[in-house]
């Protein structure tokens, strides 16, 4: 999969993206820095005035990170007549029924959940194998300019300690971006996620309940995304 997020990265540079977003996996970062140095390449061979190069951001969850999951299943409890399409639907074919090997690849399972609502018989599962975040936080927020943080409602305990251990690097960012469902208690849940990050309660003219909110501060904006269904 890591050419395909090269070739996506460099396809998107050139298309105007102003920032574009992947896990927070240090060989995902790397394909995709490559193809952002590709875009800035062509775009200088090509002399295309105004090329900016596009910020990259990496994703992270407070509490269960569906950025760390992987497909699971029992291949010997699998119905033998079963047309398998969870083989033919997988991206990265790290789904296999072979005489040496049956199952799931879990080094090139990324957690895309394409093949959970396949499967005939319901037996895909999604588990999460989470790395620390502090070790993750070390090995990529100092190559990135941008964070996304997703979280839910009442998730309180669990975004102060991401936030705690990330603080080393927030300075460093461009952009931070709250990725937050709707639910009841949002507007009470972002303020005190406002307490947590210490941003101000609101920007002139803003509003919460807006989709998308930009709030300056101090070395960096966050955006509030609240749109529902992030």
């Amino acid at each position: 999969a890591l050419p395909e997020i090269r070739t996506l990265t460099l396809t998107y540079a050139l298309a105007g993206a102003d920032c574009i977003d992947v896990a927070a996996d240090p060989a995902v970062i790397a394909a995709a820095k490559s193809g952002l140095d590709a875009a800035e390449r062509t775009a200088k061979a090509d002399q295309r005035s105004g090329y900016r190069r596009p910020w990259l951001m990496v994703s992270m969850s407070a509490g269960e990170d569906p950025h760390f999951r992987k497909a699971e299943f029992d291949p010997a409890i699998c119905p033998k007549d079963c047309p398998r399409p969870c083989e033919k639907i997988c991206p990265v074919e790290a789904i296999e029924f072979a005489a040496d090997f049956a199952g799931v690849r879990r080094d090139r399972c990324y957690g895309c959940g394409r093949c959970l609502p396949v499967c005939p018989w319901g037996l895909i599962a999604a588990h999460s194998y989470p790395t620390p975040i502090d070790a993750v936080a070390q090995q990529v927020l100092s190559q990135v300019d941008a964070l996304e943080i997703h979280t839910h409602v009442g998730e309180h305990a669990a975004f102060k300690d991401l936030w705690q251990t990330l603080q080393p690097w927030v300075g460093n960012l461009q952009i931070i971006s709250i990725s937050c469902p709707d639910g009841e208690g949002l507007i009470n849940y972002l303020k005190d996620l406002q307490q947590i990050m210490k941003v101000p309660e609101s920007a002139p003219g803003k509003d919460l309940k807006a989709s998308a909110i930009a709030l300056k501060t101090k070395s960096h904006h966050v955006i509030w995304q609240t749109d529902g269904r992030p």
